[in-house]
């Protein structure tokens, strides 16, 4: 069975980004289907999409989707991107919960009942109240999962890394390297962190 890689990244940019994290999940995945990569790779906005069709799917029900994909994965590869230490996208007050598509109105939380149910739902302690992204890492660092973090830059980016961000002090993450290797997109890092991806 092949070895199974979750992909955590910001797939919905805001308008102001310098940088679309898109493209390194768009890059990840041609690493897959080209063959090059003996892995199976999840992404974010696929898990996503596969809740969204759902009925009353709210932000909690993804954020559980998306806790059984990593649980069912080896490695995370964590795209950080300039928006990512910011991202607030996904948290929910346990009170009044948005759905899961932006702009609808709110409704009464599915899992107010008590907190052991929201917590039961998103699969990790207080997770309702982080965004999908915290959620993720979270998710991953509490199921002791090897994290391979990379920058969607030709540079090192150490201040786009989240403050909630600690895998690398718990000896969880694997490397840290920018995505790119030239300021036109066409050489990757594919070679820097294969080795963590067999």
């Amino acid at each position: 069975m092949a070895r199974r890689v979750f992909v955590s990244a910001d797939w919905k940019e805001a308008f102001d980004s310098r940088s679309s994290d898109t493209i390194v999940v768009d890059r990840i995945r041609k690493w897959a289907s080209d063959g090059r990569l003996s892995v199976e790779i999840d992404c974010t906005d696929d898990v996503h999409d596969s809740v969204l069709s759902k009925p009353d799917c709210r932000r909690c029900d993804i954020k559980g989707e998306c806790g059984s994909h990593i649980d069912w994965s080896s490695r995370l590869i964590f795209v950080v991107g300039d928006n990512t230490a910011t991202k607030s996208s996904g948290a929910c007050d346990a009170v009044s919960c948005s759905p899961a598509y932006s702009g609808q109105q709110k409704k009464p939380c599915k899992y107010t009942i008590s907190p052991a149910e929201a917590t039961a739902q998103s699969g990790l302690d207080g997770g309702n109240k982080m965004s999908y992204l915290e959620f993720e890492l979270k998710k991953a660092i509490d199921a002791k999962k090897k994290i391979i973090l990379v920058y969607n830059s030709v540079n090192n980016m150490e201040s786009w890394i989240p403050s909630w961000y600690n895998a690398k002090e718990l000896g969880l993450e694997l490397c840290r390297v920018p995505f790119w290797k030239d300021v036109r997109g066409g050489q990757d890092c594919y070679h820097d962190i294969k080795e963590y991806l067999q």
